[in-house]
């Protein structure tokens, strides 16, 4: 069936069509002159003569970017990625995976991209083997890529360039793959099958038309050999997490679709049913007519399947386009959604059931509006706003065109939060429902500004639509500002104002906070929005974060423009490199060098070897200075059971070198075992194995990060301070960060500000911080501990580690030394004597042993202790330098339950 695209009305001036003309115009005079309608650009028989080459090609390539960009213009391109065609070509959405070198396919109804066919090429850690593979697929109107890949075949074997092919070419670039720019009415893109013995084979060709609402995508296999094969008719599709997929048994279209983000996918093929197996990577299993899953094809015999792949910004879409291409009528009711005093409703759920059984589904855009399909049979209608309330109406198979629904009015929070002076703040805002009302959902986990029931706002600025009822509210930014908790009763059809002030009560002069590890969803193994991500970590005022997504170089720099919350958080660029075994084989990495829109960001790949893949790192850009740390390990099979049979050996040795820090949380373990038990499995206590390698010489410092990889409170509930020249988050070096934590010039924190300082006699020469070496001739040292918390946790006991072991005579508690600790903001300001008999390493733990962080830091971590450990300070006793005692505290661990 051909589609006639509709007749598109633009607002470009008489002078601009005129000259748009002029270019079009003279562009096809050139091609047709020299290239026959329908020419096959690229060689499929290697005996034909090679495509005529001209002079005028980059000449011709300009004018039809000119002209694309002078006037609307109806045709579909085929373009090589590259930086002249990337702008205009590339997609936008949550899961765009092109890069450089990839082939985009465009008309005036969708945007898609086809990976590079070549080996290596990988969407992002978890989507990998994308070569020739689908990546990228939205509609031109409301782009919101969604995809991770859709997979021809499974993508059982590698792919191969075969060609490309225009019918009726109005603009053409051809030869080098990366130059390509193909413009007419038709483009193909051909891709041929590694040969496989005793396999068919395999020839795909991905098209799109003028005004084609769909990608077409055939694969046709043809048996060379001389003995007849059988073909599995599979594909396989990757749309994680916020997709809903249906249907679970056999049927014409299978469909995927995220409500929150806005895209849907469909997927038909011609003359076969589909059967979705439900997975991380669903399968679908194509079955003929006749019930086969498999075909048999008799030497020299072929067979073709042939799909159409539909993107439309909600299910509605898909079925229009998937009823059209079966022949039924195209009937489209244009549904607009008002609230009472005739507001528009945005982001109102429209939901089709026939016979009882959902059908179709929706959201209404910014201006209330959206395009339903009536069924075949009369059916009913439901429209519904969280705040608002619902509606059920009728809907005939011949309801007019245009439907009205009104909804109650709902209520509405407006916010202005500030700072102490009356200024703009970041903030995060939760909404808790009280006397039966149920608290908010706005969206998913993975969503931006507004999540599950919270509201990260960049500047306290904002209005945000509410069920009426009553809540409680909780306004906070971070714990170094004490927290509001305020309560807000919200009207049918009336705004409620929501004002507060965040106070900075804890003082932190000279010193930074920190997260060194998070991730979002380039990193493969969440769907997390990277904005949400910025916003998270900016509403919990960490102040330096370099972007570390897994296996991927990326960053935040472009967030935080388009927030112009540049002077608020320090950034870089950064990695987690990842490879196997888990959890040893996973390193982080900052400041390094991105290369925009290539493979990976130009960063480097994950090897099996632990001690090969840290040194890669550690000298990736010619072996610049950044930071390496090692995340999450398993301290007794790196150090000491490398082949983690529980018999101690030499480990990882070859890894020491390359490290810089290592991540040694949870934080409150340090008081504890040395194996932990979690989840009914015995682990190894991170921390406490920390002070074993202590022990032995290992100078390493420890840090603490909330590896966050979804934005529900994923940021902001794990720490560290650092040492910095400047407390400007505007005016932060990166490289300052790097040298700080390379020191151990560091103190983690669940949230209390730990303020550590040892003194060895008179003046700042004597005075030492964490990370630090200080001489003690005779062992006699005055150290100085300073805890500061927010009004909404408390610090209840100060305990200081010798050499690794709790010291009795050093642990005080608000019980039984009451009279060093107050209830203010300042909980505990002492100076302690210390006698040490030995070389010592010396390091302070605050925790609120009956505290919690409570309800700011959400549901997940609202029972976890306020808790802040400093990084070792370095006596030296005898003036010969400090000499780490050997003490095991233990046995040394091995690899975890051995």
């Amino acid at each position: 069936m051909s589609y006639c695209p509709q007749p598109r009305l633009d607002s470009i001036s008489d002078s601009r069509r005129y000259l748009a003309f002029l270019l079009e115009g003279l562009a096809k005079r050139i091609v047709h002159r020299n290239f026959p309608a329908g020419r096959q650009l690229c060689r499929t028989n290697p005996k034909e003569p090679k495509p005529m080459r001209t002079k005028i090609s980059r000449t011709l390539l300009a004018l039809g970017l000119l002209a694309a960009c002078a006037a609307t213009t109806r045709a579909a391109d085929l373009v090589a990625l590259s930086p002249q065609t990337w702008d205009r070509y590339i997609p936008q959405g949550k899961e765009v995976d092109g890069i450089y070198g990839d082939f985009a396919l465009t008309n005036d109804q969708l945007v898609a991209v086809v990976a590079h066919p070549k080996r290596g090429r990988n969407a992002n850690m978890t989507v990998r083997d994308v070569g020739g593979c689908l990546i990228d697929l939205t509609r031109r109107d409301r782009q919101s890529d969604q995809l991770s890949a859709y997979y021809p075949g499974a993508q059982a074997r590698d792919l191969r360039f075969g060609g490309i092919s225009v019918e009726a070419p109005e603009v053409y670039e051809t030869g080098e793959l990366e130059r390509v720019f193909v413009r007419g009415r038709r483009v193909t893109l051909r891709l041929v099958a590694a040969p496989r013995e005793k396999e068919p084979d395999a020839e795909l060709t991905y098209m799109l038309e003028d005004g084609q609402p769909f990608v077409e995508l055939t694969t046709t296999f043809t048996n060379r050999g001389k003995v007849p094969v059988e073909v599995d008719l599979v594909d396989a599709i990757r749309a994680d997490r916020s997709f809903e997929h249906g249907p679970t048994s056999a049927s014409d279209l299978f469909w995927a679709y995220d409500q929150h983000f806005g895209q849907a996918y469909g997927v038909l093929a011609e003359g076969h049913e589909i059967q979705g197996a439900n997975a991380r990577r669903l399968m679908l299993r194509y079955r003929t007519r006749d019930g086969k899953v498999a075909v048999r094809l008799a030497p020299g015999e072929s067979y073709r399947l042939a799909r159409r792949i539909i993107p439309g910004a909600n299910l509605f879409d898909v079925r229009r386009v998937a009823d059209r291409l079966a022949g039924k009528p195209d009937r489209a009711v244009r549904l607009t959604v008002k609230d009472a005093a005739g507001h528009p409703i945005a982001a109102a759920d429209a939901v089709l059931a026939l016979d009882g059984k959902r059908t179709a589904w929706g959201r209404t855009d910014d201006n209330g509006e959206l395009r339903v399909a009536p069924g075949a049979t009369a059916g009913t209608l439901t429209v519904s706003a969280p705040a608002h309330g619902s509606k059920e109406i009728p809907l005939a198979a011949d309801a007019p065109e245009s439907l009205a629904v009104e909804l109650p009015e709902a209520g509405a929070v407006v916010a202005r939060i500030t700072d102490e002076q009356g200024g703009p703040i970041p903030c995060k805002v939760q909404f808790v429902g009280r006397d039966g009302i149920t608290s908010p959902d706005f969206g998913p986990d993975s969503g931006e500004v507004a999540v599950k029931n919270l509201y990260y706002s960049h500047d306290g600025c904002f209005r945000r639509v509410l069920a009426p009822g009553a809540y409680d509210v909780i306004v906070s930014y971070g714990p170094e500002y004490n927290a509001v908790f305020t309560k807000l009763d919200v009207k049918r059809g009336k705004d409620a104002t929501l004002e507060a002030k965040l106070v900075r009560t804890v003082k932190t002069d000279g010193w930074i906070s920190a997260d060194f590890h998070s991730h979002s969803s380039p990193s493969g193994d969440n769907t997390s929005s990277q904005l949400g991500r910025v916003l998270n970590l900016l509403c919990e005022q960490v102040e330096f974060a370099p972007c570390t997504e897994h296996n991927r170089l990326s960053t935040y720099d472009p967030h935080l423009k388009r927030l112009g919350a540049e002077r608020r958080m320090g950034t870089c660029v950064g990695i987690e490199l990842t490879g196997s075994p888990l959890p040893l084989n996973h390193q982080n990495a900052f400041p390094l060098v991105l290369r925009p829109n290539t493979q990976d960001g130009g960063g480097p790949t994950s090897d099996a070897d632990p001690e090969i893949q840290i040194e890669r790192l550690a000298l990736w850009d010619g072996g610049s200075d950044k930071l390496v740390q090692v995340n999450h390990p398993d301290l007794g099979w790196m150090f000491r059971d490398r082949n983690g049979d529980g018999e101690p050996d030499s480990g990882f040795s070859g890894m020491f070198g390359h490290m810089d820090v290592i991540e040694v949380h949870p934080l409150h373990t340090i008081l504890g075992k040395p194996t932990v038990t979690n989840l009914g499995r015995t682990q190894n206590n991170t921390i406490y194995n920390w002070l074993q390698l202590l022990n032995q010489g290992r100078r390493i410092p420890g840090v603490s990060n909330t590896d966050a990889h979804y934005n529900f409170h994923g940021s902001g509930w794990l720490r560290n301070y650092l040492k910095s020249p400047t407390d400007d988050p505007a005016a932060i070096q990166t490289l300052d960060v790097v040298h700080a934590a390379e020191r151990g010039h560091l103190v983690m924190s669940t949230g209390p500000f730990l303020d550590v300082k040892l003194r060895a006699g008179e003046g700042k020469a004597t005075e030492a911080i964490p990370g630090d070496d200080l001489a003690a001739p005779g062992g006699k040292a005055t150290l100085a501990v300073r805890v500061q918390c927010p009004n909404w946790f408390d610090v209840d006991r100060v305990q200081v580690f010798l050499n690794g072991r709790p010291a009795e005579a050093l642990n005080f508690t608000r019980q039984s030394a009451s009279s060093r600790f107050s209830d203010g903001t300042v909980k505990f300001d002492q100076e302690i004597p210390l006698i040490l008999e030995k070389d010592t390493h010396v390091i302070v733990v605050a925790i609120g042993e009956q505290s919690k962080l409570g309800p700011v830091m959400g549901s997940e971590h609202a029972a976890d202790l306020p808790v802040a450990v400093s990084n070792p300070i370095f006596v030296d006793v005898d003036g010969g330098g400090f000499k780490a005692n050997g003490d095991t505290l233990d046995k040394l661990p091995v690899k975890a339950g051995r």
